[in-house]
């Protein structure tokens, strides 16, 4: 059994020490994990082959085409983030979960879901558009908001409010957690993208990247969840067991 509390002490936040249990929790499903992560990748692997791969720093072939794919893209991403959830609160308590039961799950709380990740998105664009800094502390302080929404089944603003209290004092950490993994999917995918466009094409790296992009919203959405667990169990005293009898 998969058990994160193993080992940390209280108050312990060690991002090492999540980004190792987020991996674990999501190799030991992966099959199940990818197959959910892979359906909000699929309209991207569509636009690729229909439309091509715009070169760097080149707008798409077909602006209107994209826009539409990648508006299904956007939607299917938060549809799934319930079942990642879902998902690696059953597998941190030592049971499976099918990717039927994951979807019914996280359809379960896709306009709430929906309404906080567009609310937080665009705080954190205005946010980085005006200067980086604010974006990217607003994406700290609102960076369980969607767990929140799910796990706690909270609306929309009462959500945004409970991700402030809850990442109140790790907020450094989490924006070295999330600079970490960032920047190393980034430089995965760029470097998987030119090698498959060395050896076959821009079409063919872009399609390795966005296979790539699948293992890497799965593991986002994994980190998430401990994130929140990490955080209910420092502050709170809540085990796995309490916080997954929602999903019962």
């Amino acid at each position: 059994m998969t058990n994160y509390s193993q080992g940390a002490s209280p108050g312990d936040f060690n991002i090492g020490a999540l980004i190792s249990e987020s991996l674990a929790v999501l190799n030991k499903a992966l099959p199940r994990f990818l197959g959910l992560a892979l359906i909000p990748i699929i309209p991207l692997i569509l636009s690729t082959l229909l439309i091509g791969a715009p070169a760097l720093g080149q707008p798409p072939a077909n602006p209107m085409g994209f826009g539409v794919l990648f508006l299904i893209y956007f939607v299917l991403l938060f549809a799934i983030q319930g079942g990642m959830i879902y998902g690696a609160f059953n597998e941190l308590r030592g049971q499976s979960f099918s990717i039927g039961d994951a979807l019914s799950k996280g359809l379960a709380r896709f306009l709430p879901v929906l309404g906080v990740s567009l609310l937080v998105g665009i705080a954190v664009t205005i946010g980085i558009m005006l200067l980086l800094a604010p974006g990217l502390w607003l994406l700290c302080i609102l960076y369980s908001a969607v767990a929140v929404c799910v796990v706690e089944q909270r609306g929309v603003f009462d959500s945004m409010s409970r991700s402030s209290e809850l990442t109140s004092g790790y907020r450094w950490k989490i924006l070295g957690l999330l600079l970490i993994v960032g920047i190393a999917g980034w430089v995965v995918s760029m470097i998987v993208k030119f090698i498959g466009g060395s050896l076959g094409g821009p079409v063919f790296g872009a399609l390795l990247a966005q296979l790539v992009q699948v293992y890497l919203t799965a593991l986002g959405s994994v980190i998430a969840a401990l994130v929140y667990y990490r955080l209910r169990s420092i502050k709170e005293g809540v085990d796995i067991d309490r916080l997954a009898t929602v999903f019962d």
